[in-house]
């Protein structure tokens, strides 16, 4: 059992976990299409886009390609997965302006609240390899007020390098074990506790493991310290 008087800070990922960008991406591509009078299969749309990001984001972590943030990552994959999908036509500045969806997903609706009443007790951090931009702006889109916000872009390494969690430890000034992660990837909270943070997994509906592309969690639940089925349970267990 957990003891939380010695949990200071808690970090998040918010791509899935706080934001449903399945949910937002899918809609926005399936107005993209009303308007155009075409059918196109938004959920593999979504994945592709989504997942591309990922599987690109593994080539800047190798060394494989130059840095580049996900933004950039996000715009490039958009060409591909456009390619495939040749019944959307979109030139270059719609191609733009669709890639902005990312700075705008909604939260899921029991989030924003849970992370504000979260608040008063801990600091509540989203460490998140999505751009600095992305958290941001998707953040005033929800109106969801945070501690501070890293972002890997800015960190050494990247989710889920174990060195990613060192250096936002540092940047926070508090040790890992004073951290507690909150994901609703495992894998995430496996890099995490691998350098001695905390953990707890919050279910969300439809999130996927990167390494197995099957629904979450692939571990099982009583690996990590705290989990929770949605945000009022996990609120009862770190306020309790």
């Amino acid at each position: 059992m957990i003891d939380l008087s010695t949990i200071k800070v808690l970090t998040w990922d918010i791509g899935g976990t706080v934001f449903d960008w399945r949910g937002t991406v899918q809609n926005e591509i399936k107005g993209i299409a009303d308007v155009q009078g075409v059918k196109t299969n938004v959920y593999e749309f979504a994945s592709k886009w989504r997942y591309g990001m990922f599987e690109m984001l593994a080539d800047v972590r190798k060394g494989i390609i130059p840095h580049m943030n996900a933004d950039e990552i996000h715009r490039r994959i958009l060409d591909t997965v456009l390619d495939e999908h040749t019944e959307l036509s979109l030139n270059e500045n719609e191609r733009d302006r669709l890639n902005t969806v990312w700075n705008r997903l909604n939260a899921w609706p029991d989030a924003p609240a849970a992370i504000e009443k979260l608040r008063e007790r801990y600091i509540v951090i989203p460490l998140t390899v999505l751009s600095w931009s992305i958290g941001v702006k998707c953040s005033k889109h929800n109106g969801i007020v945070w501690d501070g916000l890293l972002s890997c872009e800015f960190l050494k390494q990247y989710k889920p390098d174990p060195g990613a969690y060192i250096h936002a430890s540092e940047l926070i000034g508090v040790n890992p074990s004073e951290i507690m992660m909150c994901a609703a990837h495992t894998r995430d909270l496996r890099s995490a506790m691998s350098v001695g943070y905390r953990s707890a997994f919050i279910y969300r509906a439809g999130e996927k493991s990167l390494e197995t592309m099957t629904e979450e969690p692939t571990e099982p639940l009583e690996f990590f310290d705290v989990t929770a089925q949605n945000y009022a349970e996990l609120v009862e267990k770190l306020m309790g």
